[in-house]
């Protein structure tokens, strides 16, 4: 009778332990990857007004990302953050910057004396293939990926002064129909927003 217990007992460990590795095989990570877009650092979190924008991912507005970032930024910017929304909201308007209006809204920033700097967050999503769990057949590779770039603009010099772009990447080479396990194109964003504000914080001089 203990024989028999034994015997089951093992069996048991061992389908449990066969489920643990197909699961796992099962599992897709995701790969980080950070550049710096830009030569110039020179950021410093002490001086000046700095006005943050919403966090933008294709164009839209995503609101948990624009908390998280002004969390992170307001243990270390305090009085001198200004938002684009919420309790600090600032009396003006400022769009996404890009190299066709950055001069532009610079200089109009500039006349109003209100800020010294600009951060801005932009996402970006080029592939949304693969959800937290997916049982459909896979008879090509499938892909998610997501980045974030952090840029800060000097108002004064009217330029870019810093830009940092993280990458997360999935890549799933399923040709059958098991189920993949992924992570979700939010949870990729929100790691590389984590990533960037961990980078723009050592740059600026801000204690982590």
């Amino acid at each position: 009778m203990k024989m028999k217990m034994t015997i089951a007992k093992n069996k048991a460990n061992f389908f449990g332990l066969l489920i643990i590795v197909m699961f796992f095989n099962s599992c897709y990570f995701p790969n980080y990857r950070s550049i710096a877009e830009s030569s110039l650092y020179d950021i410093n979190f002490s001086e000046g007004k700095w006005f943050l924008n919403h966090v933008t991912v294709n164009g839209k507005a995503w609101n948990d990302l624009s908390t998280l970032t002004e969390e992170a930024l307001a243990t270390c910017l305090k009085d001198s953050l200004y938002l684009s929304y919420g309790k600090r909201k600032a009396a003006y308007i400022v769009p996404v910057l890009n190299d066709k209006n950055a001069k532009e809204q610079l200089n109009l920033l500039k006349a109003t004396n209100s800020v010294d700097y600009v951060i801005q967050v932009v996402g970006n999503i080029s592939a949304d293939e693969i959800g937290v769990i997916n049982i459909k057949p896979h008879k090509f590779n499938e892909k998610s990926e997501a980045s974030i770039s952090v840029q800060v603009y000097d108002v004064q010099k009217g330029k870019l002064i810093y830009s940092h772009k993280t990458t997360g990447t999935i890549d799933s080479e399923n040709n059958n129909k098991d189920v993949v396990f992924g992570k979700s194109i939010q949870t990729i964003l929100t790691k590389c927003l984590e990533k960037e504000l961990k980078t723009l914080k050592k740059n600026s001089g801000c204690e982590l």
